[in-house]
């Protein structure tokens, strides 16, 4: 007995063990995951893609997302960054790319940063390398909610017609 109570806890204390920063809810039937920290949770983040023979060691890749506030401060989003790529930079509108992240999310509110016409997005600049179907670590950090890495799907990039 004592021998299967000592198994129990050792089981308990290397699954504590086993946590990990990097958090998320990928759901591998569709091309997005959502992920939380603190009272902010982001959703549909996705990486959108050419295909593989038309990616470029170098090149640049769009970052969707959703950000939702559910507490009754403001939240702001002021840097995001992953090991591959140089950079990431936040694209407004018709502003030109701009390198220091600062978005705001009003309390109990959102802020989509999803594909539209016009709509703020964010870039992945100086991809290292040709991303395929493959998830890749992005660290986002609001200063009062805290910082998560998530692992975020590439998506193949829509068909022109």
């Amino acid at each position: 007995m004592k021998s299967f109570i000592s198994g129990i806890v050792a089981v308990l204390a290397l699954s504590a063990c086993g946590s990990s920063s990097i958090r998320d809810e990928t759901d591998w039937r569709s091309n997005h995951t959502d992920a939380q920290v603190g009272p902010v949770r982001l959703l549909h983040l996705n990486i959108e893609a050419p295909p593989m023979d038309q990616q470029q060691v170098g090149g640049e890749l769009p970052l969707y997302l959703t950000i939702v506030n559910e507490s009754d401060r403001e939240q702001v989003l002021d840097a995001v960054s992953t090991t591959e790529a140089k950079k990431v930079v936040y694209v407004g509108g018709d502003a030109a790319p701009a390198d220091r992240i600062r978005v705001t999310v009003p309390p109990k509110g959102e802020t989509s940063m999803q594909k539209g016409d016009g709509r703020p997005y964010l870039r992945l600049v100086g991809v290292n390398r040709q991303l395929g179907h493959t998830t890749v670590p992005v660290t986002f950090r609001f200063p009062t909610a805290g910082s998560v890495t998530v692992r975020v799907p590439v998506a193949p990039a829509p068909k022109s017609s």
